[in-house]
């Protein structure tokens, strides 16, 4: 089976992270047994204009790896900024994208990554959420249950690092910068007929307290359902899937 892959890497501020997730990456690529890839790592400067070198780092490993853009924002951006940004430059069939915080376990991208081509989309949970605090446990299930509840669906996960054909992705109208940008994307390819399957992942305990769970990105969230909830079920919106093939 061909399996063609773009993995997008976001990382903000993660100079202490960044080297280990890219070769975390590049392990799984070939126990997956992954041959045709790319590595696009999306980094962006604070508010204030700074940084903690992390594009620094981004550069060097784009020096020495041909199969490694860097994609350099010279002011702040949210991740899913980032990830429109990058999926418009991928050349892969299928894009993924994996934390520059190394948060996932090297097991758990190795059989995300096994399970490339299976499927139009490869819809990923997290299987382990006790390693999570009680606060983003709870957050997190509240809005798996309200996109579950006002679409119709019934996935067990909205954030995770999906594979998705790209040709898909490019289809939807993506319109947040927010953390709930794959959601968008599952939301409106699903309603649209596309096929998936789920596959659970394991992530590792992260002390830091996520910027997607701050007042600001949750009511970025649920402001970007109740758009959706307008276009999909009221307009009826869909996804038009051509097999016009992507250059």
């Amino acid at each position: 089976m061909d399996k063609s892959l773009s993995i997008i890497i976001p990382a903000y501020c993660e100079s202490k992270n960044l080297r280990m997730a890219y070769e975390s990456t590049l392990r799984a690529l070939a126990k997956a047994q992954i041959y045709d890839y790319e590595i696009i790592i999306v980094t962006n400067l604070r508010l204030d204009g700074s940084n903690d070198g992390t594009p620094d780092i981004a550069d060097a490993i784009a020096g020495y790896d041909l199969n490694v853009r860097h994609i350099y924002n010279a002011d702040y951006v949210n991740i899913g900024y980032k990830f429109r940004q990058s999926i418009r430059v991928a050349k892969k069939e299928y894009v993924t994208w994996f934390p520059g915080d190394n948060e996932l376990t090297e097991d758990s991208m190795v059989e995300i990554l096994k399970h490339t081509g299976q499927a139009d989309i490869i819809a990923v949970y997290t299987a382990n959420q006790e390693v999570r605090a009680l606060k983003r446990r709870l957050a997190s299930k509240g809005f798996i249950f309200i996109c579950n509840l006002l679409f119709g669906l019934n996935l067990k996960y909205f954030n995770g690092h999906c594979i998705i054909r790209r040709k898909l992705v490019m289809a939807v109208p993506m319109s947040t910068d927010s953390f709930a940008f794959m959601a968008e994307i599952l939301i409106y390819l699903i309603r649209s007929g596309v096929k998936y399957i789920e596959v659970p992942m394991r992530i590792r305990p992260i002390t830091n307290i996520s910027s997607s769970f701050k007042l600001k990105s949750v009511i970025e969230c649920y402001g970007l359902l109740a758009k959706l909830f307008w276009k999909i079920n009221i307009l009826q919106q869909r996804v038009v899937i051509t097999d016009t093939p992507l250059t």
